[in-house]
């Protein structure tokens, strides 16, 4: 895919999102690229943005600034098994009938 096509998208993508509070316009923006765009064409934005990121608008241009330098917290989705706080004693039910019945 082009640039320009990214670049266009983009906007698009951005122009949606201008209508929101800006932590939000930040959030949805930097979600839509990670949900719905390939590796391939997140890798060509960020190596336009690298390049200067150049007809990208700058609500788009932020979003991604802190997309592109990952998750706060070191290990954010990895859960510590002994520290869950999952209910004691949830085990399934075999009763007739199915269910927890």
């Amino acid at each position: 895919m082009h640039v320009k096509d990214l670049v266009r998208m983009a906007n698009q993508i951005t122009d949606f999102f201008a209508l929101y509070p800006k932590n939000e316009a930040l959030d949805g923006i930097a979600k839509h690229i990670h949900a719905s765009w390939e590796a391939r064409m997140r890798n060509a934005l960020k190596a336009h943005i690298d390049n200067g990121g150049a007809g990208l608008k700058p609500l788009f241009l932020e979003a991604m600034t802190e997309y592109y330098k990952g998750p706060s917290s070191p290990n954010a989705r990895r859960v510590h098994p002994t520290r869950s706080s999952a209910p004691k004693g949830a085990e399934p039910s075999f009763a007739d009938g199915g269910g927890d019945g």
